[in-house]
């Protein structure tokens, strides 16, 4: 399985160290333009997400983890985003899991 990372610069760098490829968008429709390209690859990669960028693509996000793409939302540079509960709602939901 390959990796992608979507995220800030400093994030794409360092996992770039490990040989990780990635891309740092400048803003959301970049994002949504590089999510959409690695989807179509042709591959079935785990593509890592920072939550800076998660939240601009959000949606295609959903679609993509519906549709059965790896994503793993991560935190950025800034550290973890506080707002949790519509991932673990998304994730309960998509293992049919009700609480």
């Amino acid at each position: 399985m390959v990796a992608f990372v979507l995220g800030e610069e400093e994030i794409v760098a360092g996992f770039g160290l490990i040989g990780v490829k990635g891309v740092a968008p400048a803003g959301a429709e970049a994002a949504r333009r590089e999510l959409e390209n690695v989807l179509a690859s042709g591959q079935q990669p785990l593509i890592l997400v920072t939550e800076r960028v998660a939240q601009w693509i959000m949606p295609q996000i959903r679609n993509a983890i519906l549709a059965g793409a790896i994503i793993q939302v991560i935190p950025g540079f800034g550290g973890r985003i506080e707002e949790r509960a519509d991932e673990e709602a998304l994730l309960l939901s998509a293992l049919g899991i009700k609480l």
